[in-house]
């Protein structure tokens, strides 16, 4: 973010008390009535001579706060618009730097009005996101909300006719969902994809932007997202990157080159991702991506990455109501996919059921049998049991709230008596369908929300065990020091020390080729099974592999195994 910079002596405020009377010469603008955190436009006509693709112009926005942002112009036929969305509340100036003479060094003025919007999502607390101004990010303010990521796929953005857009977007509103997942293709209308990502934003919702595809020339790939940046900066959206990162060749190093430029000119910084058919992982420490996405609900590869990443996760392949709580219980935020059966009422129920817990700090949990759990230890254990019985949950000693739901239809049905004691244990209404379990100190986190802005205590993330000697499993098979390319090979995780806490780990298997640049994928889940080899890894045919096995115990201790192959045919 560039500094403002300020003229010296009275200039300054002679350039400012002119602007009062003498706003920018042919300036079109709408931000005369604009509320803080909604887009306007301030568009300038070229002249026939000037309206060519090298004509520039940008413009730092300063807020009554001194805050500055930096908004770079499109062009939008024969003008320059900037678009830009105030985060603040007052008065407003800005000045122009335009590669156009007459507009050069010019300056302006308007004033946003105060609004109800929360603000842009922003990530927080280490796998969670909030709402508030980037522009103070250490400030516990009123600002400093929680913001609960449910969204769904919008297919056809841009093909279904406005009305049906429009019908919807209404009903997405209805549902709770909070974000809309859209994809833009090379041949998109830039003018309808705004007006219509304007829309979104104006019934509450946030627009995860994804790309259809990114164009291989270096030159052309930057023109493109310097335009893209320009248009969409303004309006409450995130990055969601390519559409279909695995399948796309060479994707990790266009999104690399994409990202990295997105996050230097985005002067809001909208969070950073690309979606994925399994898991955004290989770009996680490419320095642009701040979310992860999951196109899998499978545990061994959302939870176990969540032990490994200090980043929030978005699942983008919730299908059913088990996918939902299953990725829930993940440590990842549900999306829904478009091939989700039916229009899901269960992510409704999922809302109202989330939104009164603190989850903004839950956090996988695995002291717990018959289920699976989330927690804020101490305070608010939730559980999922998808295959209803017997349920145990080891807890603080404590009083605690119960309270199940149904995740079908989202009603609760609360225990009489409080449960007191260390070891809860319980069986859900009725065993004909899942359940969800709550237990919960309820006065006790009403008074959290006076005593704490956002976060009660501090998330810390385990260093993996990657000492073999210390580990109590070992990797089995494949044998040997070969890995064929055309034959499949089975995986095997052998357990050293029977124990209790390893009878039942979650095990990710990755291969990845030593320097290559496309990074890892996933090729296998669980204790045994097949690896499906990924040819898109590989940069050549011959040289090494080196397989991973990143496991999590029953009691959520995580240890990292790696074992190099000669790779052959």
């Amino acid at each position: 973010m560039r500094k403002w910079i300020h003229r010296a002596g009275a200039g300054w405020l002679l350039a400012a008390l002119v602007v009062v009377v003498a706003p920018c010469a042919q300036a079109q603008a709408e931000c005369e009535r604009v509320t803080v955190w909604s887009a306007c436009d301030i568009s300038f006509d070229l002249t026939a001579q000037e309206n060519t693709p090298q004509a520039t112009l940008r413009a730092e926005f300063r807020s009554p706060h001194y805050k500055t942002i930096l908004i770079n112009a499109f062009h939008a036929g024969p003008k320059l618009t900037l678009r830009v969305a105030p985060t603040e509340a007052g008065a407003w100036t800005y000045k122009l730097t335009s590669s156009v003479a007459r507009l050069d060094g010019k300056s302006g003025q308007f004033t946003a009005a105060a609004s109800n919007s929360p603000g842009f999502v922003l990530v927080a607390n280490v796998h969670h996101f909030q709402t508030g101004n980037f522009q103070f990010p250490d400030v516990r303010s009123e600002e400093k909300k929680p913001h609960l990521w449910m969204g769904a796929a919008l297919p056809e953005f841009l093909a279904m006719p406005r009305t049906e857009f429009d019908r919807v977007l209404e009903q997405r509103a209805k549902d709770r969902f909070t974000h809309l997942q859209i994809v833009l293709d090379a041949a998109a209308n830039l003018d309808e994809a705004a007006e219509r990502i304007r829309a979104i934003n104006a019934k509450g919702l946030v627009a995860d932007l994804a790309f259809a595809s990114l164009p291989a020339e270096a030159a052309e790939r930057q023109r493109y997202v310097v335009d893209i940046v320009a248009r969409f900066s303004a309006f409450n959206i995130t990055w969601a990157g390519l559409a279909a990162f695995e399948s796309t060749p060479h994707a990790r190093a266009l999104l690399k080159d994409a990202g990295t430029l997105i996050q230097k000119l985005d002067p809001y910084a909208h969070p950073r991702t690309t979606l994925a058919a399994s898991t955004a992982g290989p770009v996680a420490n490419d320095g642009w991506a701040n979310v992860l996405n999951y196109g899998t609900v499978i545990p061994d590869v959302g939870s176990v990455e969540h032990q490994f990443y200090a980043m929030p996760a978005v699942n983008s392949g919730v299908q059913s109501r088990a996918d939902l709580w299953n990725a829930t219980m993940n440590g990842q935020y549900p999306s829904m996919s478009a091939q989700a059966a039916g229009d899901g009422p269960y992510m409704k129920a999922w809302f109202d059921f989330m939104s009164p817990s603190r989850y903004w700090e839950l956090e996988p949990y695995f002291d717990v049998d018959g289920g699976r759990a989330i927690a804020l230890d101490g305070v608010e254990y939730l559980v999922y049991i998808e295959k209803p019985g017997m349920v145990t949950v080891n807890v603080e000693s404590h009083s605690y709230d119960v309270a199940w739901m149904n995740p079908a239809t989202g009603e609760v049905t609360k225990e009489k008596k409080e449960h007191k004691g260390e070891h809860f244990m319980g069986m859900p209404p009725d065993l004909s369908h899942d359940w969800v379990l709550r237990v919960s100190r309820e006065g006790h986190k009403e008074g959290m929300l006076k005593s704490y802005r956002f976060d009660s205590l501090p998330v810390v993330m385990q260093e993996p065990e990657i000492v073999p000697a210390k580990i109590p499993f070992e990797i089995a098979t494949p044998e040997g020091d070969e890995l064929s390319m055309s034959k499949p090979a089975k995986f095997t995780l052998k357990v050293k020390r029977d124990t209790k806490a390893n009878r039942t780990p979650l095990v990710e298997w990755t291969l990845e080729q030593p320097g290559g640049s496309e990074g890892y994928r996933v090729v296998g889940t669980g204790r045994e099974g097949t690896l499906v080899f990924p040819a898109s890894i590989l940069d050549k045919t011959t040289g090494v592999v080196s397989l991973r096995a990143n496991i999590v115990n029953g009691l959520g201790k995580v240890y990292t195994l790696d074992k190099v192959y000669r790779l052959v045919p």
